[in-house]
């Protein structure tokens, strides 16, 4: 028999020791622990890209142009379950110290589908035969959307210009007879500020819901125009200084309707 040479020898022990069960446990632990830590690393990469939060960019506002750029970006559109109402705004900087606020917004509510306003378009729907049954629920939710949309946006130019009075209505202004520019008409309606008087004399109370059924007929002391007309005046002689800044608040004594027939 051929003798088999020492080295040839060495070399099949060698292989037969690698092809044992131990030695092949031992070599496939140690790829799964490379795989492992090769994952591992994997994730740690993807958990940087994952997890990693952007920074925050902060919004700067100190001016009017900015302060419109900033809501119409975020605050141009409502869809409420009857109309979609659209805020055109026009936003303006004070200096003067006879009036009260730093900033005044008007949002300039128009209606999608048209109407004249959002009152006249919630009288539509209660007036729809199509709605009568839920017509009521309609116009009560989208009031309330209404209000909540404006109190956010309010409140989120509040945040943003802590130090600043802000005045913020839908204002409408028109001529009865527009070619001869003759019997101006202003409106302002769903106002809101963040101040109010440090002090005054008179205090404002809220218009009933009925007022404009009962005025004429009930003389009652709470359908009375006379002590919220003493507010409204002592209120107008009011200048910056007289006013403290407050939180948010709705200020119904700013939505008025005066005519001017000349």
């Amino acid at each position: 028999m051929k003798k088999l040479s020492l080295s040839l020898v060495t070399s099949s022990i060698l292989l037969s020791m690698l092809l044992t069960p131990a030695h092949t446990e031992t070599v496939h632990a140690k790829e799964v622990e490379n795989k492992v830590n090769s994952s591992t690393y994997m994730v740690g990469l993807k958990k940087v890209h994952t997890n990693g939060r952007a920074k925050e960019v902060k919004t700067e506002i100190s001016s009017a142009s900015q302060l419109k750029n900033y809501l119409e970006k975020n605050y141009s559109e409502l869809k409420t379950d009857i109309v979609t109402v659209n805020f055109n705004y026009i936003v303006t900087e004070n200096d003067d110290l006879n009036r009260p606020y730093d900033f005044f917004i008007d949002f300039n509510m128009s209606l999608t589908p048209y109407n004249m306003s959002f009152e006249a378009a919630m009288t539509e729907h209660l007036n729809s035969i199509k709605h009568k049954d839920t017509a009521k629920e309609d116009v009560t939710k989208a009031k309330k959307q209404l209000n909540d949309y404006i109190e956010t946006m309010a409140k989120d130019v509040i945040g943003k210009l802590p130090n600043k009075k802000i005045l913020g209505q839908d204002y409408n202004s028109w001529y009865r007879y527009p070619n001869l520019k003759m019997d101006l008409r202003i409106e302002t309606k769903m106002s809101w500020t963040n101040y109010e008087p440090i002090s005054t004399k008179h205090v404002w109370f809220d218009k009933p819901e009925d007022y404009s059924k009962n005025i004429g007929v009930n003389m009652d002391p709470a359908y009375n125009e006379l002590e919220r007309n003493k507010y409204r005046r002592e209120y107008a002689l009011l200048k910056y200084n007289d006013f403290k800044i407050t939180d948010f608040g709705w200020r119904k004594y700013l939505d008025d309707f005066k005519s001017f027939d000349y």
